[in-house]
């Protein structure tokens, strides 16, 4: 089945927020920064989310599969952040595609020379997702129990 990446609206922002169920759930997607309980219009402005950062991954019928954002950095760096996937396709390697398409509207956008991004030391099958992709820890935070990491364009 092929998923194409398209610019998310506030309405598939309160898709992924019904995949959260728990202050935990929350602060594992978009960090620490977020208030509980979460909705619409408060979190699409938590996350700083407009059209051209913040991205769906559909399916072929349009339904919402995953979730994601772009933020360039200075100098030529984009952070990937909010990474999500929708609980029903979990474990079946949309993870990789989401990311890949992530990368690859970063690399068309911005032309980074590195791609970062964060992830919690306790959330293995992302880590192990992101290494596999070409990722490398740069920087472990023991205070938010967080591992840095970044890719770079070279390395591709």
């Amino acid at each position: 089945m092929d998923y194409t990446l398209r610019p998310a609206s506030p309405r598939d922002l309160s898709t992924v927020l019904a995949w959260i169920h728990s202050p935990a759930d929350l602060r594992l997607w978009g960090g620490p920064l977020l208030t509980y309980p979460p909705d619409e219009v408060k979190t699409w402005r938590e996350i700083c989310a407009d059209d051209h950062n913040t991205f769906a991954l559909v399916d072929p019928a349009g339904s919402l599969a995953g979730f994601g954002q772009t933020f360039p950095r200075l100098p030529d760096t984009v952070h990937l952040g909010r990474i999500i996937l929708s609980p029903a396709v979990r474990g079946q390697g949309l993870g990789r595609v989401l990311v890949r398409a992530l990368v690859d509207s970063a690399l068309e956008h911005f032309h980074p020379a590195v791609i970062t991004l964060n992830v919690y030391c306790d959330n293995l099958p992302a880590v192990q997702l992101y290494r596999s992709l070409g990722f490398t820890v740069s920087d472990e935070n023991p205070d938010h129990r967080s591992y840095s990491m970044r890719l770079s364009v070279a390395s591709l």
